[in-house]
């Protein structure tokens, strides 16, 4: 055999072995989020726990275009959380979240209850902050959008 055919054999098998890798790589594994290509854009689908509810406001479609979290550097850092979306009440407890992807719940505290601002995450649609809760009843900590926190006290 030439060296010429040899080479071209061996780029062909290089060639073939990334189509294949890519093919599994694309694949969804494991069950968890995946990603599906449609004609305009990406689709992400996370799978989230059966305890967190839809949001009434648009979320992020693309986690991979969200911000990096930056310390909320603001003199002060107080807030409250506010249940109300387009004047209704419609969380009296407020949830706080792992992180922006909502995968799941890790805390929450009745509206209106004062909360320190920590981080802040810049995304496309939908801006989180973290923050923490401390209550004489406990004491917790997570991500809110940034609907369901106010800068002004609420009642």
């Amino acid at each position: 055999m030439s060296r010429w055919a040899l080479t071209g054999l061996l780029i062909l098998a290089f060639a073939a072995s990334l189509a294949a890798g890519f093919l599994l790589w694309s694949g969804d594994s494991d069950g968890g989020d995946s990603v599906e290509a449609t004609e305009s854009h990406l689709v992400y689908e996370i799978e989230r726990d059966p305890d967190v509810p839809d949001l009434p406001f648009d979320d992020n479609p693309d986690p991979s275009q969200c911000g990096i979290p930056v310390q909320w550097g603001q003199a002060n850092n107080q807030a409250w959380l506010s249940g109300i979306w387009e004047d209704e009440l419609i969380q009296p407890e407020v949830l706080l979240y792992e992180s922006h992807l909502r995968t799941s719940v890790v805390g929450g505290s009745p509206h209106g209850t004062e909360v320190r601002i920590v981080l802040f995450q810049e995304n496309p649609i939908l801006d989180y902050y973290y923050v923490q809760i401390r209550t004489e009843e406990t004491s917790s900590a997570g991500w809110v959008p940034e609907h369901f926190l106010s800068f002004d006290p609420v009642a």
